[in-house]
């Protein structure tokens, strides 16, 4: 017994002593962390935050380092493409090149813009969401308020319910005021590549199908004025040096064809996904309306007559929206078809001049030239966009946007 007690004892003491160190430990580690936190606090409150024009350099440069060795690559695939025969059995015909040129497309495309547009969605989403979650909360906290005590010292109380509405209700002006901050961002981005929204037509945009399409093209071509003007520097850099000039003007080549290649590839969007949908949309609607109307005429009980009438005017509310909504949609392909024409045009006119020119400050000039061809297909390409009547058409237009994706 004696034994067992001073094992116990021993065993008792040897614990204390390791729960006595690795309290010190853990104190020790936390004090050392919270001095670290505090340091990195006040160096980030001392460090003075890039100018506007700094950050947008930074970009730049990111951008170039991200995407000028795909620029590159693009413009050995782009002179493949000409030289490969339209169809072989051993060897890459142009359907093979034209396929790794878009997967290459593809990448120079995520190198452009996919941390911009990732970063709005992202930010777009969780906003909406967090608002949503707190208007769920406004409705639990109503309901509960209902049973609450005028007072208590243990419970919940009415006004306690009413502080919880109040501050609910404050949180989400502040989410919606952050909405709006992205909004205003995405108008000054359209803004730089000469298209003028409005806040209303921002909002029209956010709310479309085809809204991040537009905002993606929109980021690609502000960004490639930006990669042009950077080949430019890189030309004048060479002394006119004919194989640099070449390889950079190359490089400027597959910018064009990557235009071309977006355009295309909306305008495949459009005519297969989005319109065939709406389509879809608006047939079933138009036939809902006969069924009802048809059920409304045979039923006599003056009561429900007047749902089913609720009823057809809800469905012609969903086809009217839908029909304009279409209307819409096909504007915007057709907006994207003109753009593409002046694209193929400038893509053509670029070809022709690289193959019978050879001397580099004359394909600077072409190059230079181009930079006006981006600002006016930018503006052809973003669809007319008119601001929502009221607030009825608004949902009812976002209710359509989750059925077309």
């Amino acid at each position: 017994m004696r034994s067992y007690c001073l094992v116990a004892f021993l065993f008792t003491s040897l614990h204390a002593d390791l729960t006595s160190d690795v309290l010190q430990k853990g104190n020790r580690l936390y004090e050392e962390g919270k001095a670290k936190t505090i340091q990195l606090y006040q160096e980030s409150m001392n460090a003075k935050p890039l100018s506007e024009e700094a950050a947008k350099e930074y970009r730049i440069e990111k951008v170039w380092n991200n995407v000028s060795d795909e620029l590159q690559d693009g413009a050995e695939y782009v002179d493949a493409l000409n030289r490969a025969p339209d169809s072989a059995w051993f060897r890459k015909d142009k359907s093979d090149i034209q396929e790794d040129l878009n997967d290459l497309f593809e990448k120079i495309i995520n190198g452009l813009i996919e941390d911009d547009l990732l970063v709005y969605r992202h930010k777009m989403d969780g906003l909406k969401k967090k608002i949503s979650q707190t208007k769920n909360d406004i409705l639990t906290y109503r309901e509960k308020r209902i049973g609450a005590p005028v007072s208590s010292t243990i419970y919940t109380t009415k006004s306690d319910y009413d502080t919880k509405i109040k501050e609910a209700k404050n949180e989400i002006k502040i989410l919606e005021n952050e909405i709006r901050i992205i909004k205003e961002r995405l108008r000054e981005n359209f803004s730089k590549i000469g298209v003028n929204l409005s806040s209303g037509q921002i909002d029209v945009l956010l709310t479309r199908v085809d809204g991040d399409d537009i905002i993606q093209i929109a980021l690609v071509m502000e960004t490639l004025k930006h990669i042009t003007a950077q080949i430019m520097q890189l030309m004048k850099e060479s002394n006119e040096e004919l194989k640099q000039a070449k390889k950079y003007y190359g490089m400027h080549q597959v910018l064009l064809e990557l235009v071309v290649y977006i355009q295309q590839k909306y305008i495949d969007k459009s005519n297969r996904v989005y319109i065939p949908k709406i389509e879809h949309i608006i047939s079933n609607s138009k036939s809902m309306i006969e069924d009802t109307k048809q059920l409304r005429d045979q039923e006599e009980e003056s009561g429900r007559r007047a749902v089913y009438a609720k009823n057809i005017d809800a469905l012609k509310l969903t086809l009217n929206v839908a029909q304009r909504y279409r209307e819409d949609l096909i504007k915007a392909r057709n907006n994207m078809i003109d753009a593409k024409k002046i694209s193929l045009a400038n893509l053509k006119l670029s070809k022709n001049t690289y193959a019978t020119v050879s001397l580099s400050a004359d394909l600077y000039t072409l190059i230079s030239e181009s930079q006006t061809m981006f600002e006016e297909v930018s503006r052809i390409q973003v669809p007319s966009i008119v601001p929502f009547e009221n607030m009825q058409i608004r949902q009812k237009y976002m209710e359509l946007t989750e059925s077309l994706k």
